[in-house]
């Protein structure tokens, strides 16, 4: 539990004390701003529980996956030396996953293929920044609907989309919000005390 009140205390002072960065965009962004969110990625997997079959033994690695800007994968790399409930972490980048019509133009099998790896992430985050949009967003979040995976993003109506944690800048600070509605969907849960220092909390499914 001490360790659980350090982490909270640490991401609520990230949420507080960010020095001033440029707003989520799809421009570039600076190196820092990044290494913030990366931060706030690694602490969201600490107040999140999956489920036992998810976890696995204590030898199998817990899976961090990127779609999107392959810039973050410089800031998030640091997150791999860390352990999460004393287990290791992997980081993987999965490629050509960005346009949705590449999922309808490829083989209906061959896309399943690629939904099915990503199903192997535990946390998936959707990165729109340095100009990259993963414009297959909606189409991948619905395919991963049942499956235990924590989808992080940064875009407007992330959430809506069914995503389940969206970060935003607000007063040069970042925030995120959840889909607690998108979690449970999932079997995922998360901490109240994480809950609480989000700004928003979406508890009822939207309608698709």
């Amino acid at each position: 539990m001490k360790v659980r009140a350090v982490n909270l205390i640490v991401l609520s002072m990230a949420i507080v004390a960010v020095p001033a960065v440029t707003p989520v965009r799809a421009d570039p962004i600076s190196a820092h701003e990044r290494e913030v969110k990366a931060a706030f990625l690694y602490n969201f997997m600490k107040f999140v529980e999956w489920p036992a079959e998810k976890m696995g033994d204590a030898n199998e690695p817990v899976v961090v996956g990127l779609i999107g800007s392959k810039e973050f994968i410089k800031a998030i790399e640091p997150i791999v030396h860390k352990k999460i409930n004393n287990k290791n972490i992997t980081l993987k980048y999965f490629a050509d996953y960005e346009k949705p019509e590449k999922a309808q133009e490829a083989d209906r099998g061959q896309w399943n293929q690629k939904i099915e790896a990503l199903k192997s992430c535990h946390l998936l985050m959707f990165c729109s920044c340095d100009s990259v949009r993963v414009e297959a967003t909606g189409e991948i979040i619905k395919a991963l609907r049942d499956s235990p995976v924590l989808t992080v993003g940064e875009a407007d109506g992330f959430l809506e989309s069914g995503g389940m944690i969206n970060l935003l800048m607000e007063d040069k600070k970042i925030r995120f919000e959840i889909n607690t509605a998108a979690a449970k969907k999932s079997a995922l849960k998360i901490s109240s005390k994480l809950l609480r220092l989000a700004k928003r909390v979406v508890v009822e499914e939207s309608p698709q």
